[in-house]
This record gives structure tokens, sequence and C-alpha cells, in this order.
């Protein structure tokens, strides 16, 4: 981070720049400072928040305690407790810690048992308000959606899904489309993010949102694209790397149009939501697995692609 000296050669920085350093976004940490007063941030003249670096260390810490699944209802006490390093989060009881998921849970589940789409964009409002996404969506929203897959079979269950689903969707997309650090991400990795798949859009969304939020540039393509299209496009704009959502239960024809993209395009090609029994068929075809896990997929390739820039 560039740095400037005030204020006793201390250094402050804008909220774009805290933002871009901690993946926290701008509305977030408003939204801290508001309610639980946990940021104090200076302001300048014109009433811009400038944060130091042990604001800085502050956010990066109660980042730690949600990646933990502790609530942001008791980072602040956790943190007065444990000073400079939160370590235990077992100081808090576990009832308390998840009081605030179980809440959220659910409000939400009750939005969804009368399809009420007023609760549901109230309730996830506030989370996307208070919560970075990543951690929302793996400790609340993505969970709720593989609880309703499980339970496809209930009475309206097919229709609660469907419901859920096009609700993620038009809220995941929008939160992709948000401006908060496109200028800061015109530098970063480009990564087309395609469906070779019938399958819901859902988790490809996911992983749009995901890779964004790791400091990647997703360019999201909705609908079933054939690997050729894919090829053709990667090829044009020069793009680093492409997440093509994959059938389950791959087909050999399926597999060697696959072969032939990652062969085409000489870029990596990163296959996700696929069958774990799959694995190695798409290893040998080229492709690098990412699994059912989108956290931890997202993970992975940002750190690939990040070794590519090395």
């Amino acid at each position: 981070m560039a740095s400037s000296s005030s204020d006793n050669q201390a250094a402050y920085y804008p909220i774009r720049v805290v933002s871009s350093e901690t993946g926290v976004n701008a509305i977030t940490l408003r939204a801290w400072e508001r309610r639980y007063g946990l940021l104090t941030p200076k302001r300048t003249a014109k009433g811009h928040r400038l944060y130091s670096e042990a604001d800085i260390r502050l956010i990066k810490q109660v980042v730690s305690l949600l990646n933990r699944g502790i609530p942001i209802s008791q980072a602040q006490a956790m943190i007065d407790q444990e000073g400079d390093s939160p370590a235990q989060p077992s100081r808090v009881a576990s009832g308390d810690q998840t009081s605030q998921w179980q809440h959220y849970r659910q409000t939400i589940n009750h939005a969804l048992q009368q399809f009420d789409e007023k609760a549901l964009c109230e309730t996830f409002d506030e989370i996307a308000q208070f919560f970075p996404i990543d951690i929302a969506l793996r400790f609340l929203l993505v969970p709720i959606y593989k609880q309703l897959k499980d339970n496809i079979r209930a009475d309206l269950g097919q229709a609660r899904l469907r419901f859920y689903s096009a609700f993620l969707q038009a809220r995941l997309a929008l939160r992709l489309y948000q401006s908060d650090n496109n200028a800061v991400l015109e530098d970063c990795p480009a990564v087309a993010v395609v469906n070779f798949s019938q399958q819901d859009e859902v988790p490809l969304l996911l992983m749009a949102v995901l890779i964004k939020q790791m400091g990647m540039r997703p360019i999201y393509f909705n609908g079933l694209m054939t690997p050729a299209q894919i090829s053709e496009v990667i090829h044009q704009q020069q793009w680093q790397a492409a997440v093509v959502q994959v059938p389950r239960a791959l087909e050999s024809g399926q597999l060697n149009q696959l072969h032939s993209l990652a062969v085409e395009t000489g870029k990596p090609v990163f296959a996700c939501n696929h069958d774990a029994q799959d694995t190695d068929k798409l290893r040998s075809a080229g492709l690098i697995p990412s699994g059912d896990d989108v956290q931890q997929g997202a993970m992975n390739i940002r750190d690939l692609l990040k070794g590519f820039q090395a």
C-alpha cells in the first residue's frame, strides 16, 4: 500500500485501499463502525474516512474470527478479551457464538417456507451489510442451498429450491457487478466463468463472486456454452484462465470436448461442481478439478493463478 505521513508520521489510508487490503467492502466497513463501534476512523476536512495501520490490523482480526464461524456480534468482545492475538474462540460460549447465525438461518428458512420474497430480501440485505460475502456464503447461504437440495423430495421441496435458487442467482449476479473494487481488479487475473452443463448456475455464480472477492476479475457468461465457443472467446480476449461448470457423470464425448478445450487454449482450465468420481478423468483430460467445495476451489484457483503471475 502507498502511504502518506500525517499526525506525527502516522500513515492513514482511504476506505478503498483498506477494502482492497482486507477484502471487506466499504459498505461493510461503514456498517461495522455504525452498528458495532468496531472502528473509529479519522475524517478529512471533507468528511472522508481515513484508516490507520491499527485499524487495518483490527479489521483482519475481525475477518479471522468470522472465518472461524464467530458472528460479528461477538467479535469485539473476543478481541477485547484476547488483545492482539485472538487465538482461542472458546472463551465465548458456543451458544453465543452461533446465536446470530442461527437467527439468520431461522429467518431465511421461515421466509422459504412462506415463499416470502420481501423477508428474504430484507434478511439478505442485512447479512450483506455486516458480513463479507465469502463468509456469509460459507456459513449461511450455501448450507441453506445444500439443505434445500437434500430435501428436494419433501412437500414443495422442489418449489422452495427453485424459489431460493432464483433469488440467490439474482442477488449473486448483482453482487458480481457491484463496482466497489472494479478499478482495483483491472490489473488482476481475468478468468472466464462459463457453463458446460445443464446444472443450476448457482454454484457457478458462487464461484464467480468468490474469485472476485479473492482479487481476481471474473468474466461471467450466463447459459450453456460449447467448448469451441469457450476456446474462441479465450483466444480472442487473452484471458488468463477459464472456470467451467461441467456435467455430472461425464460422458466420454463430453470429456473429449473438454480435453480439446484445455489443449487449444493453452490456459489453465478449472472444472467445478463435478462428481468426485470424475476427478481423475478430468485430470487426464488436462483440466484442473476443483470439486464440490466452492470456497476451497476458489482459493485453489487464486493460489495457482498468482503463482503463474509471480
